[in-house]
């Protein structure tokens, strides 16, 4: 092969592995895998706090970094969160081990999780969002463009000083509502809504 074919080719070949790694770094070609989740939304009479933990498990042999953006329903009356707290959590206790910087590319906070070879990582995001009105949702079809079902996903809603009327997923409990789904992909978000008293 001539000299100039061969650096179009390492030209070409770099370029693609850079395309590659800013794909994996804004979490827009998922590496690893996105298996379970649980979310626990506290619905109060003017906010939503979400308080989400999620759990990816880096299939390969080596270690893996996958970048991660974090959707956040945002409209005139669901303005986003002044800041978002991401943190790596004990598996056992569920307790933080440390926190994990996030930044802002537009409106979506993202964040990068490195995971040990064939490893397991739990991470938590927490955030407050002002409710201008008396309802909300937590984005569940983000899951789809990870390819694969959730194993387990755990919902849990908790009505703080408001009486919940609605949910678009069907809810159990007497004082928390709640909902678990096995093999699950969401084909809809979650939507809630209250009254307030």
């Amino acid at each position: 092969m001539a000299l100039p074919a061969l650096r179009n080719a390492a030209t070409l070949l770099a370029a693609a592995v850079l395309a590659w790694c800013c794909l994996l770094a804004f979490g827009i070609l998922p590496t690893v895998r996105f298996t379970r989740e649980r979310i626990e939304v506290t619905v109060r009479p003017s906010s939503i706090e979400v308080d989400g933990l999620y759990v990816y498990e880096n299939p390969w042999p080596v270690p893996v970094t996958q970048g991660l953006k974090y959707p956040i329903l945002s409209d005139d009356l669901h303005p986003l969160p002044d800041s978002v707290l991401v943190t790596e959590a004990d598996p056992a206790t569920g307790e933080d081990i440390r926190i994990i910087p996030t930044l802002k590319l537009g409106r979506t906070p993202y964040y990068s999780v490195r995971l040990p070879a064939k490893g397991i990582r739990h991470i938590r995001v927490r955030y407050s969002q002002q409710a201008r009105e008396t309802r909300g949702a937590y984005l569940l079809t983000t899951t789809q463009p990870w390819r694969r079902p959730l194993e387990r996903g755990e919902y849990l809603l908790k009505p703080v000083g408001v009486r919940v009327t609605s949910s678009s997923y069907p809810l159990d409990g007497p004082e928390a509502f709640s909902f678990v789904k096995q093999s699950f992909m969401p084909d809809k978000e979650w939507e809630f809504s209250w009254t307030k008293g």
